[in-house]
């Protein structure tokens, strides 16, 4: 059974933070801090050096665009989820020039909510399709892939199954099916020829995986 992902909750209303924490639980999250400001989360993030931060991207304090460095440098292994009502363009392309993995609005569905979850814990990268559609002015620029992004595709490219892959990487088979899933929904990688097709594109050609090294997940 795979280990269960731990996560920091960062929200200023506690009620958020609460129900965060129910949706999550449930689906194989194990929530081991919280805290309502900038200094307190890089604190928490510090000392427990979680799979996964959930960020609010305005606090009391103001928006924290700023303070994603500090976290960063506080937990380098942690991915940060920015959940946010703010579904500008602008503060999506901000979030993730500074340092953050994904960007999810709080009006988004559960099953989503936790599919952003798993792929920014395990490594991947999540951006909610919509955003930024209705800001063309502000586009949201190519996100590279990860390189454990670029280790999924490259092997499911090369017509290993998700299983395989998952045995391959040392990770779980729903953390590759997560990774999968944030590719397709990304990048409109459905069949196995657009995988294919996109690996080719980027160097990854089929058979190309041996060059990366087989490590498991952090935490």
């Amino acid at each position: 059974m795979a280990a269960p992902v731990t996560v920091v909750l960062v929200d200023d209303h506690l009620t958020v933070r609460a129900g965060t924490r129910a949706l999550l639980e449930p689906e194989g999250f194990v929530v081991v801090g919280e805290a309502a400001a900038e200094q307190e989360a890089v604190d928490v993030v510090r000392t427990s050096r979680p799979d996964l931060l959930v960020l609010d991207m305005v606090l009391d304090s103001g928006p924290v665009l700023s303070a994603i460095p500090a976290l960063l440098a506080a937990a380098p292994n942690t991915g940060i989820l920015v959940h946010s009502m703010h579904e500008d363009a602008a503060l999506v392309r901000g979030a993730l020039s500074a340092g953050a993995s994904g960007y999810l609005s709080k009006n988004t569905s559960v099953p989503e909510l936790v599919l952003a979850a798993r792929t920014v814990a395990a490594g991947g990268s999540y951006v909610q399709p919509p955003l930024g559609a209705d800001n063309a002015h502000v586009p949201v620029p190519p996100q590279a892939m990860t390189s454990r992004e670029e280790q999924v595709l490259a092997l499911l490219a090369d017509g290993h199954t998700n299983r395989e892959v998952a045995a391959h990487l040392t990770l779980s088979v729903r953390t590759v099916e997560s990774i999968r899933a944030a590719l397709r929904n990304r990048l409109g990688l459905v069949t196995r020829a657009d995988l294919v097709a996109h690996a080719r594109s980027t160097g990854l050609t089929p058979g190309s995986h041996g060059s990366h090294g087989s490590h498991g997940s952090h935490g």
